[in-house]
């Protein structure tokens, strides 16, 4: 009896102590995120030694096999552990689906280089991009993702929403719309988002009209994206530069350009879809966003003047 007694004892003093490193505080003060790559447990018990959760691989690889026992076994994904966290509680944490969520985003009339280049930059997204993909065909947006999330991936879900929103909306366009495929409707959209941020409809509709009169669009953004293939043009634009030569340049050509010139946001896109009808042919900008508009080349003058 007294023999027994020891052991159970023994046993449970060790399981005391053992309890007691699975929960006292570790070392681990790290601001970063922490990774799971692999799920192995052997990889499991090397991240928590690396991070200093765990000085003893001895018990990391116990507590390990413990926690996947009763039904806590690490998953792939980034998250963030509290400072002193205890091995117990790391372990928990890697097991759940608390992962960071991290956000890219594309703004309205990002040109596609930056596009990349962002991408590019930005160090939570992996792997290469297989091909640059055309400009505006990446729909602007917030776009959450988790590890592991590839650069190329991020470029799929924005043509796909892209895709999917002007499929939809296209069918419903208004009859003041001339435009004749959802393309055309891209490259147009993406000429009005840079134009400006309000009136959309109403310079949309100016546009419209002067693509039925067959005049050309002269729209000095279309000039910009002529030069530099969607980079900053780094100073003003000149009048000599009205008559580069280039498809793009629709102050030497009538019609539209041959593609897109940015990004076009969800509004520019529905502005085109449904400008507003008037009499307008001409518009100057008049203040920081404002326009002012006119419907001969006399008052436009005279508001280019003022």
């Amino acid at each position: 009896m007294c023999f027994f007694g020891v052991v159970l004892t023994t046993v449970c003093a060790v399981v005391w102590f053992f309890a007691y490193l699975m929960h006292k505080k570790s070392s681990y003060i790290s601001s970063d995120s922490i990774i799971v790559e692999r799920c192995d447990n052997s990889d499991v018990v090397e991240l928590l030694i690396k991070n200093s959760i765990s000085d003893s691989e001895f018990v990391a690889k116990i507590a390990v096999r413990w926690m996947e026992n009763c039904g806590f076994a690490a998953k792939i994904g980034e998250y963030k552990l509290p400072i002193n966290v205890s091995i117990a509680d790391a372990i928990r944490i890697l097991s759940s689906d608390d992962v960071i969520v991290h956000k890219f985003v594309i703004p309205e009339g990002l040109p596609m280089v930056t596009v990349i280049k962002r991408l590019k930059e930005n160090k939570f997204l992996l792997g290469n991009i297989d091909s640059i993909p055309e400009e505006g065909s990446l729909l602007p947006a917030t776009y959450p993702f988790k590890y592991p999330t590839s650069r190329q991936q991020i470029i799929t879900a924005a043509q796909k929403y892209m895709k999917n929103f002007i499929e939809k909306e296209w069918p419903n366009r208004s009859k003041s719309c001339v435009l004749k495929t959802p393309y055309e409707a891209i490259i147009l959209a993406s000429i009005v988002e840079k134009e400006t941020s309000v009136e959309r409809e109403k310079i949309a509709g100016v546009f419209m009209t002067r693509l039925q009169q067959n005049m050309r669009l002269q729209s000095c953004p279309t000039v910009i994206y002529a030069i530099t293939r969607g980079e900053p043009l780094g100073r003003n634009l000149k009048y000599s530069d009205l008559h580069i030569k280039s498809p793009y340049n629709t102050y030497r050509n009538a019609g539209l350009p041959p593609a897109p010139i940015t990004n076009p946001g969800k509004e520019c896109i529905m502005a085109v879809l449904h400008p507003e009808v008037s009499d307008y042919l001409f518009f100057v900008l008049k203040d920081k966003k404002r326009h002012a508009f006119s419907k001969t080349f006399e008052e436009h003058k005279k508001n280019k003047q003022k």
